[in-house]
C-alpha cells in the first residue's frame, strides 16, 4: 500500500475508534502551516466523504516571530483558499500576556491558541500532535516526575479536541507530504534549544532511536497501553469514590481498598474542593488514614483547609477566615468586633454580707458562665476587646501557674471558632479569652463588689448566659 493511501487508513481508523464524530459535524482543523497540521487539514479532507462531516480550520498568529508570523498566516490563508476550506485566523499578543501574567512564553502561547480554540464554532476541533509529541511529553513528565495518569501523555480525545494523529510518526507525516507535493512552513524557533520539548527532541530522542529506530512507534503502543491500564483504574477508582463519599467533604472506609485506588479518591476529593495537590501529598494523606492525625492543607485570606484522619477515614476541615479586625474599647452594653458576633458588657453591683458570698458561689458552681464573669474592681487601667493575640500567656482563674494561650487553644477552641475569638485585655495583659476562661486575678471572690459580665452571641446561639445571669 503506498504511503499516502496507508497513512489515511491509519488516521480512518482512529477517528472510527473514537467514534463521536456523526454525519454533518463540523471538524475544524487547527492550522499552524507546519508539516503536521498541514498533514492533518489534508487527511481530514481525504476522509470527509467517508465520514461525512464539513472541514473548517482556524489559524492563531501568536505574534512572536516578526515577518515569519506573518508569513504563516498568509500561507494557511492560500492553503486553504485552494483546499476551499474556510478559515479562521485570530492574532494574539502572546509576549504581552506573558509579561502581564508572569508565565513564560511557551505556556502563554499555549493558553493563548487554546482560549481561541475554545470559541470556534465547531463540533470537534482536531490537533496536529503525533506520537513523536506522545513521547516528547512523556519524557518530559518522567523527567519531572509524574504518575501513572501522566504516562498517558496527551489524550486522544479530550472533550471535543480530537488527536487523529497520535499514532503516526513525524517521519511518516514528511513522506506524506512529500507524496503530494505539499509544501509546509518551518517555524525557526523549533531548531533552538532554549526551550525544553526541544532539547527533547534535538538530543534524548536521537540517542533513543540509535536503540531502537522504531521507538515512536513502540512507545506509542507502550502509552496506548498505560491509557488503559489507567482508565481500568480510574473507571474503579470513581466506584469506590461513590461508595466512600457518601458525607460532604468526608472518605470513609478507605481501608477496606487497594493503596492504587485510595490515592485516587484522595486525588479526586481534593479536585472536587479546588485544592492543589502532588503525589508527596497524596502519600501523606494515605499515611494519615492508616494511623490517625491531622494536617494543614492550605491556607488564603479567607479560607484555611485541614485534613483530618481516623483509621480508614478522611475528612476535610474547611475553616474560613475573616479579616483581622483591630481591637476597640470594651464599653457596657453592646461591642461589636466581628460582624456576626455581639459582646453584651454588664457591670452589676452586688449586695454585701451573706448574700454577696452566695452569689458569688452561684458563678464558681456555673462554670462555663464563671468563665465570662470577673472582679470588675481587679481590673487594671482600660479594657479592650481585641481578636487573639499570638504568643500571650495567662494564669488562668484557680490556677498556680502560668498557662500557653496557643496550647489551650489547640486543645479546648473548635477550628472553626478559631478565627472569630474574643480577647479582654486591660493594661497588665490578657483577662478574658473565650472558650479557655478568664485570668487569676480579676476572678470574684467574697469581697467583690462589682461583677463584669460578658455575654458573646451569634444567630441561632444558646442562650445560656442569660439564663445564668438572671439567676443570680
Amino acid at each position: 500500500m503506498k504511503p499516502k493511501q496507508n497513512l489515511s487508513k491509519r488516521v480512518l481508523q482512529q477517528l472510527q475508534q473514537y467514534d463521536v464524530i456523526k454525519a454533518g459535524d463540523l471538524v475544524c482543523c487547527a492550522l499552524s502551516g507546519g508539516a503536521d497540521s498541514v498533514c492533518l487539514l489534508r487527511i481530514l479532507l481525504e476522509l470527509q466523504d467517508t465520514l461525512k462531516y464539513q472541514v473548517t480550520a482556524i489559524h492563531v498568529n501568536h505574534n512572536l516571530r516578526g515577518a515569519e508570523s506573518i508569513r504563516d498566516e498568509q500561507f494557511c490563508r492560500t492553503l486553504c483558499e485552494n483546499l476551499q476550506v474556510p478559515l479562521k485566523i485570530v492574532s494574539c499578543d502572546v509576549a504581552e500576556y506573558a509579561a502581564q501574567s508572569h508565565t513564560s512564553i511557551e505556556l502563554a502561547a499555549r493558553t493563548c491558541r487554546y482560549d481561541a480554540f475554545q470559541k470556534v464554532d465547531a463540533d470537534w476541533i482536531t490537533t496536529a500532535h503525533n506520537a513523536n509529541d506522545n513521547l516528547e511529553t512523556m519524557i518530559h513528565r518522567i523527567i519531572r516526575g509524574t504518575s501513572l495518569h501522566g504516562l498517558t501523555a496527551i489524550p486522544p480525545k479530550n472533550g471535543r479536541f480530537l488527536r487523529p494523529l497520535l499514532q503516526v510518526d513525524r517521519k511518516e507525516i514528511i513522506t506524506y507530504l512529500e507524496v503530494l507535493d505539499q509544501s509546509y512552513m518551518t517555524d525557526s524557533t523549533n531548531c533552538s534549544d532554549a526551550y525544553t520539548r526541544n532539547r527533547i527532541r534535538h538530543h534524548i530522542l536521537p540517542q533513543m532511536e540509535k536503540e531502537n529506530p522504531a521507538v515512536t512507534r513502540t512507545t506509542a503502543r507502550t502509552i496506548e497501553s498505560l491509557r488503559r491500564d489507567n482508565d481500568y483504574l480510574q473507571s474503579e477508582a470513581n466506584r469506590v469514590y461513590a461508595s466512600c463519599h457518601q458525607t460532604a467533604h468526608t472518605l470513609e472506609h478507605l481501608n477496606d481498598y487497594h493503596p492504587a485506588l485510595q490515592m485516587r479518591c484522595f486525588a479526586k476529593l481534593l479536585d472536587e474542593e479546588h485544592l492543589s495537590y502532588d503525589a508527596q501529598l497524596l502519600e501523606q494523606l494515605m499515611q494519615l488514614c492508616r494511623t490517625g492525625g491531622k494536617r494543614n492543607l492550605t491556607r488564603n485570606a479567607t479560607t484555611q483547609v485541614y485534613a483530618v484522619a481516623k483509621v480508614g477515614r478522611l475528612c476535610l476541615e474547611i475553616v474560613s477566615r475573616q479579616p483581622v479586625p483591630e481591637k476597640i474599647p470594651l464599653l457596657p452594653g453592646e461591642n461589636r468586633l466581628y460582624p456576626d458576633f455581639l459582646v453584651t458588657a454588664r457591670v452589676i453591683t452586688l449586695p454585701q454580707g451573706e448574700k454577696n458570698e452566695n452569689l458569688v458561689k452561684t458563678a464558681i458552681v456555673h462554670e462555663k458562665f464563671a468563665n465570662y464573669c470577673f472582679d470588675y474592681d481587679k481590673i487594671t487601667g482600660n479594657l479592650f476587646l481585641t481578636p487573639r493575640i499570638y504568643g500571650a500567656k495567662m494564669r488562668l482563674s484557680g490556677r498556680t501557674f502560668t498557662s500557653s494561650l496557643k496550647k489551650r487553644i489547640q486543645s479546648d477552641v473548635p477550628p472553626k471558632q478559631r478565627n472569630t475569638l474574643h480577647w479582654i485585655t486591660d493594661d497588665l495583659g490578657v483577662v478574658f479569652a473565650e472558650y479557655i476562661g478568664i485570668a487569676d486575678r480579676v476572678k470574684p471572690d467574697n469581697t467583690t463588689k462589682r461583677l463584669l459580665i460578658i455575654e458573646i452571641t451569634k444567630d441561632n446561639m444558646d442562650k445560656s448566659h442569660e439564663k445564668l445571669e438572671a439567676e443570680i
